[in-house]
């Protein structure tokens, strides 16, 4: 029998061995929920069929466990109070109990010990955010407090901006802290509507913005042509290995904790979307299907964050200087679970749309088709005005041909034949009217160009740079800076280990196994479902022992 810390150090060698071999981690796709029936269209319309079990039986429950509680901190001499935790053992899976307790106790203290956690302040302290702001901010019209009391007060406000200005694309995205082990963006960590009194207009597209005090730069760019970079692969496992390379090319934070270049920032697996895209193409990983993956990046800016002297959000603030200066993991794993693991450095933001054609080998080399035609044909078919013959002759495939593979293309929902899917990602430009014409058909000229101009307004972060949330504790804000920050860090490498998917029991028939708060599902490839995706409504009951995922899971 394994003891508690043994269990936990395996889990820590497990985790640690997941991440350097690339826990999958997929970018995600807009559209509607995956239909665990669905074995063909992109919109539904496919005819249900009776379930089938497979031949192994659903998994046995497993059960939610967590460690015995730790010791009791010390009295904390500023909070007056102690603090104890316990920790994520195994999660619960395949309806096994969940852990609905909770996994820290605090209970009141006292204490002898002195409390010297306030840090001299030379202008202004806010009356609820504690913030420290200079005295020409008061009374200026704009709420650098956060609480307004530099506001309070006044026999007259002089206002700096005379003008409305608007705030920068993405500025909120761009000031929350971020879990990048979930892909996910959490509460705000910096404040981008502080200004420090400035108030230098910012046009840009004809739209006056105002520049918030921490951003160095943001630095509208070029939309420049819509260009599809089309790459073609012969097998599932190629597709997989190099489309999902793109999206897990961030993973050297997992050691150093630190991203030092720009890295591309995915939709994560657990969203509508990511399960999706992971549904729509895990079904054809053991089919003899080749892949046609077009991609088109639009960048409409830069952003930069000032590398000192940043004012953070009042309720980071906040949160940070109620943490014990005694090390409990369970209060920072809730600041992390609550702000994320990292902020944003520096960031593109922008849109990208992809698309994945999925083609039937067999029906190809009937047709005497190659991936070469399909992808000629692609790629003529965004480009055609006028003359079609002259289009397609240039590209060195028959005009037939190409005419053939579009019209199975829009077809593909009626018929089953060469094309068995159109699996489209969207990201940027919410629109719905844009993200129902690309489900339906390749895109075309006019649908990027609407696309693109909706991007412009609403872009996605589709690259950064980020730093650990530890390195926004500094001794201009905090008192016992040293401690709080080699407290965080501990507890980012510990958090690390807790929330790795690695932990889970893995899926059958190529199912995805993803970890959420104490419990693990799966998702599952099109035309399974059930708790481990051991259903099926295939015809003679495809399933099987081979579609396991592989997991750490037994090793702990």
């Amino acid at each position: 029998m394994k003891t508690g810390a043994q269990v936990w150090r395996a889990l820590a060698k497990s985790c640690l061995l997941c991440a350097a071999l690339g826990c999958l981690h997929l970018p995600g796709a807009r559209g509607e929920k995956p239909d665990f029936f669905e074995t063909n269209a992109v919109n539904g319309s496919l005819v249900r069929s009776r379930p089938v079990r497979s031949v192994d039986v659903t998994p046995a429950p497993t059960d939610c466990q967590l460690s015995t509680w730790s010791s009791w901190t010390a009295c904390d001499p500023c909070q007056k109070k102690r603090y104890r935790h316990t920790y994520l053992l195994r999660p619960s899976q395949f309806y096994g109990e969940l852990c609905d307790f909770s996994d820290k106790e605090v209970e009141d203290c006292v204490t002898n010990r002195a409390c010297r956690s306030q840090v001299r302040c030379e202008g202004f302290v806010c009356a609820q955010t504690g913030r420290c702001v200079n005295r020409r901010l008061l009374c200026n019209g704009d709420n650098d407090c956060g609480d307004q009391s530099d506001e309070a007060n006044c026999r007259r406000i002089y206002k700096k901006c005379s003008q409305d200005m608007e705030q920068y694309w993405a500025i909120g995205n761009l000031a929350s802290g971020i879990n990048l082990f979930t892909n996910t963006f959490e509460g705000p960590v910096l404040d981008h509507r502080y200004y420090a009194g400035a108030c230098s207009p910012h046009y840009i597209l004809n739209t006056n913005f105002r520049k918030p005090y921490n951003v160095e730069s943001y630095t509208p760019q070029t939309q420049g042509k819509y260009e599809f970079a089309l790459t073609e692969y012969e097998s599932y496992f190629d597709f997989e290995h190099n489309v999902t390379e793109k999206a897990t090319s961030k993973s050297s934070f997992k050691f150093g904790f630190k991203l030092d270049g720009l890295v591309e920032f995915g939709v994560r697996k657990e969203s509508n979307e990511g399960r999706h895209y992971i549904s729509r193409t895990k079904r054809f990983s053991h089919t003899k299907s080749k892949f046609l993956h077009a991609r088109s990046v639009l960048e409409v800016a830069h952003y930069k964050l000032k590398s000192r002297q940043l004012m953070l959000h009042y309720e980071f603030l906040q949160r940070v200087k109620s943490l014990p200066l005694e090390y409990s993991y369970g209060e920072y794993r809730d600041l992390l679970r609550d702000f994320g693991t990292h902020f944003i450095t520096e960031a593109v933001l922008g849109g990208i749309y992809e698309y994945t054609l999925i083609m039937n080998k067999d029906a190809m080399e009937r047709g005497d088709y190659t991936l070469d035609h399909v992808s000629a044909c692609a790629g003529g078919g965004f480009q055609i005005g006028g003359n079609v013959y002259k289009v397609y002759l240039k590209l060195g495939v028959s005009e037939k041909k190409c005419s053939d593979i579009l019209n199975e293309i829009k077809d593909r929902n009626k018929r089953r034949t060469m094309v068995e899917d159109l699996v489209v990602l969207v990201r940027g430009g919410t629109s719905e009217y844009i993200t129902s014409l690309a489900y339906k058909d390749l895109p075309t000229a006019e649908l990027m160009k609407e696309w693109g101009d909706a991007v412009q307004y609403n872009p996605a972060i589709i690259k950064l740079k980020a730093e650990p949330l530890y390195e926004l504790v500094t001794a201009t804000d905090f008192a016992y800076s040293s401690t709080v920050k080699q407290n965080m860090k501990k507890a980012l490498e510990e958090f690390q280990m807790e929330v790795s998917s690695c932990r889970c029991a893995p899926c059958r028939n190529n199912g995805v196994p993803i970890l959420k708060e104490s419990r693990c599902e799966c998702i599952c490839p099109a035309g399974f479902q059930g708790v481990a995706c051991e259903v099926t409504n295939r015809k003679g009951n495809e399933s099987s022992r081979v579609g396991w995922v592989n997991s750490l899971w037994e090793n702990v």
